[in-house]
């Protein structure tokens, strides 16, 4: 009886704790801000940029960012070409000599027996044209044009992985910022620019801005089992203002030597600019969780001055003699929010 009545009495002065709009604060956690997708774009070589695309602006897709070397490029094609037509013109020489000697054979095959003897084609010669000599002939044309096609493909193909990787395009759609000093001067941007040997930095950010995330690690096991929808967080600002985010996704990723479970908190579309410039910063989200249902949210202060706390182990016990009937659904940073067990209903 005693300790039913100090239940009850408790039970009663955490009364004003019943609040099942208002969230329950989780706990503090490090918080980073993340685009959708994020790239670094490093320079595949060092050379004369040109083609740049302005600084701070979004670009779609494909959109040139750089162009590396440009006037080489167009020279190197223009050798490709020249040395790809002389390639075609000395295997078109080549066939035109077979297919004159096919005529020949061809003709010297049509005659008669008493006609060949008079046929100087061929005369002075070991051996003499047979039907398999226009086969052998088919098949040397055949396989110069061949070689020449297959030259043409592998010159193209050397060319473009040479070449390809000097225009530095857009992965995706999304904001531009440049990560090296560029020329103030737009003629010489326009002229086209080498930057300093020893600079390694990466040349370019580039981020998917369809959408920013709050993201936060859940190493607390039995939050992790709680109903993801209902998280929420929050990061103060200057001025008293905030930024939040509503739950998006869950995923495992790599930290350190292992792996983490990290929440994702999507942020309002409103509050994306802000968001572009908060990247790289290190921030301390508050975890919010809206408890559904009847549920009580007891102060741990309170329930720790119960009379027989010393007595208990866990929060689990003491629960069980302050708050009979209840269970916990949540251990946040200063308040156990409990609710109602089946068997109590």
């Amino acid at each position: 009886m005693h300790y039913q009545s100090l239940g009850a009495a408790l039970l009663s002065t955490a009364a004003v704790y019943l609040a099942a709009a208002e969230p329950v604060l989780i706990g503090k956690y490090p918080a980073k801000i993340v685009p959708e997708q994020i790239s670094d774009i490093r320079l595949p070589e060092n050379g004369i940029i040109t083609d740049l695309a302005p600084e701070d602006t979004r670009l779609k897709k494909g959109d040139t960012i750089a162009i590396i070397n440009k006037e080489q490029t167009a020279q190197d094609r223009e050798d490709m070409e020249l040395d790809l037509a002389r390639e075609r013109i000395s295997k078109k020489d080549e066939i035109r000599k077979l297919e004159a000697q096919r005529r020949q054979v061809t003709f010297y095959l049509s005659l008669s027996e008493g006609e060949r003897r008079y046929n100087t084609d061929f005369q002075g010669k070991d051996q003499l044209p047979t039907p398999d000599s226009l086969k052998d002939i088919d098949e040397r044309m055949e396989l110069l044009q061949r070689e020449l096609a297959t030259l043409e493909r592998r010159k193209k193909r050397e060319f473009d992985l040479k070449h390809d990787k000097l225009t530095i395009s857009m992965p995706f759609d999304g904001q531009l910022q440049y990560n090296v000093p560029l020329p103030e001067s737009a003629e010489e941007r326009a002229n086209g620019f080498t930057l300093p040997e020893n600079n390694m930095r990466t040349f370019a950010t580039v981020c998917d801005d369809s959408a920013y995330y709050i993201t936060i690690p859940m190493a607390d096991g039995a939050n992790s089992l709680l109903d993801e929808q209902l998280f929420s967080v929050e990061i103060a600002l200057p001025a008293g203002k905030k930024l939040t985010g509503r739950f998006a996704q869950r995923k495992v990723e790599r930290a350190g030597n292992g792996d983490a479970l990290i929440y994702y908190f999507r942020i309002a579309a409103e509050e994306h600019d802000k968001a572009f410039r908060m990247l790289g910063s290190r921030y301390t989200a508050t975890l919010l969780y809206e408890a559904e249902g009847e549920v009580l949210r007891v102060s741990k202060a309170k329930l720790a001055a119960h009379p027989q706390a010393a007595r208990c182990e866990t929060w689990e016990q003491l629960v069980q003699l302050a708050h009979p009937g209840y269970s916990i659904l949540i251990i946040g940073a200063a308040d156990i929010v409990l609710c109602r067990t089946p068997e109590a209903e």
